[in-house]
């Protein structure tokens, strides 16, 4: 072979980086989730090779895996791989319009998050002017014990699932509001499943207050979750049930529909 066959670019390729990205590109919106021998006969690789860059792509967060189904789907990785791209995921995309007009229609900042082990991700955010404090923009991650989204979505994990969690992070506290001992985490993770959405009141930052609500998809997990936030003066007690709750649990509610949920 002539060396001017060969591409430069080609040279240089790494076997095991091209394998993992190409089992990403497995998926799709026809194929959002595959079993171990769907990849293995879509590859046409042997099981030991598939076995260890799915352990690895799983260890990273690029995949993860349904404990019930043993179905592989992108993970929060691939996500964050390039939130200029955001807009093209599902969630975000169908979510996006929706956001915009919650936050029209009542005047604060509304924002959509994913959970990532024990943090939040902020994927999407329409912006009140008007609001102070904490700054967060698309791509920034709090702590989930710290925020309403946070909490509404541990609230969907498993008990096991969040055991471990807490086994490997400490519950910070910034300001005398936030909760610091699991104890008091899970009584109000209880309370969010009952409810079906969880509040956020001074604690993250003094001033501040939040109501959040999950999103749903077809297998009615919480795949995100919604929340309004606003100035403690205006978020008032009277206002938060009366005005904020309808009107965000319709949002999520038209959401998780779009996104194949069913109430059936």
């Amino acid at each position: 072979m002539k060396p001017e066959s060969i591409s430069p670019k080609t040279r240089y390729n790494v076997e095991a980086l091209s394998r993992g990205l190409e089992i990403l590109s497995l998926f799709s919106d026809e194929r959002p989730a595959l079993s171990f021998s769907q990849i293995i006969g879509l590859l046409d690789l042997n099981k030991s090779t598939v076995y260890r860059m799915l352990a690895t792509l799983e260890s990273m967060h690029f995949l993860e895996q349904d404990s019930a189904t043993r179905l592989y789907r992108p993970g929060i990785g691939v996500l964050k791989l390039g939130f200029t791209a955001i807009n093209s995921m599902e969630v975000s995309q169908v979510a996006h319009n929706h956001l915009e007009k919650l936050s029209i229609q009542l005047g604060e900042t509304v924002s959509l998050a994913v959970l990532d082990g024990f943090r939040t991700i902020y994927v999407d955010r329409i912006r009140n002017q008007a609001i102070v404090g904490v700054v967060l923009k698309i791509g920034s991650s709090l702590p989930a014990h710290c925020s309403s989204l946070g909490k509404v979505l541990l609230a969907d994990l498993s008990a096991a699932e969040l055991e471990a969690l807490l086994a490997e992070h400490p519950l910070t506290a910034y300001t005398p509001q936030t909760l610091t001992t699991p104890e008091a985490l899970y009584k109000e993770l209880d309370e969010i499943r009952q409810r079906g959405y969880a509040f956020g009141n001074d604690e993250l930052a003094v001033g501040l207050r939040a109501v959040s609500a999950p999103v749903r998809d077809s297998s009615r997990r919480a795949v995100a979750a919604v929340n309004v936030t606003g100035l403690s003066v205006n978020m008032t007690q009277e206002r938060i049930v009366n005005e904020v709750i309808p009107a965000l649990v319709e949002t999520v509610r038209q959401i998780s529909i779009s996104l194949g949920y069913s109430t059936i």
